[in-house]
């Protein structure tokens, strides 16, 4: 099974080597780190984070078209009732070039980084960058680590993500996606 994840993330290439081994339990798979387009902002907006994550799906079909799966996954921000949250994306696109699409919950961008934001005039992905570097030297840091001061990492919103449109695929014969 050829796996293209559109991406040379080592965090989101990891989160799809661990969702399908959960899920398919097939051991020969082949999962190709490919640095697809997104075609949206450094940090996705609302609607750019879905759109992002299609794209990168997309980018890789179009490179890869006898792959078995084209993973395309975004985190982004969005306002939901007042507050910014940070959620992920992911679209699969299978042989057959049919679509699934999943997403995470999302985690609220917390105050001090929105008051930075608007203090510096940066956007998300600039001030994270400027903040991780003051606060934390540790490169592996993430968003939702940042935030939660470690007690929840961005790998939880991936594979949330993937699973989510994964489950629509290899779902038992009993489930709904299979009525």
């Amino acid at each position: 099974m050829i796996i293209i994840v559109g991406t040379k993330s080592e965090r989101k290439v990891v989160s799809v080597k661990k969702v399908f081994a959960g899920i398919i339990m097939q051991e020969n798979m082949t999962i190709v780190p490919f640095s697809a387009k997104s075609g949206v902002s450094e940090t996705p907006w609302d609607k750019e984070t879905f759109i992002g994550a299609k794209n990168r799906a997309l980018d890789c079909k179009n490179n890869f078209a006898d792959a078995d799966f084209c993973i395309g996954i975004e985190n982004g921000l969005v306002e939901r009732y007042g507050h910014i949250y940070e959620e992920a994306w992911s679209c699969v696109i299978a042989k057959d070039n049919k679509e699934y699409f999943g997403y995470s919950s999302a985690l609220r961008v917390p105050d001090y980084v929105l008051r930075k934001m608007e203090e510096h005039k940066l956007p998300h992905y600039l001030i994270f960058a400027k903040l991780n570097n003051h606060f934390n030297k540790d490169v592996n840091s993430d968003t939702w680590s940042q935030y939660s001061g470690k007690l929840l990492l961005r790998e939880i919103s991936l594979e949330e993500s993937l699973r989510n449109a994964l489950v629509q695929i290899f779902s038992p014969k009993d489930s709904y996606y299979n009525k």
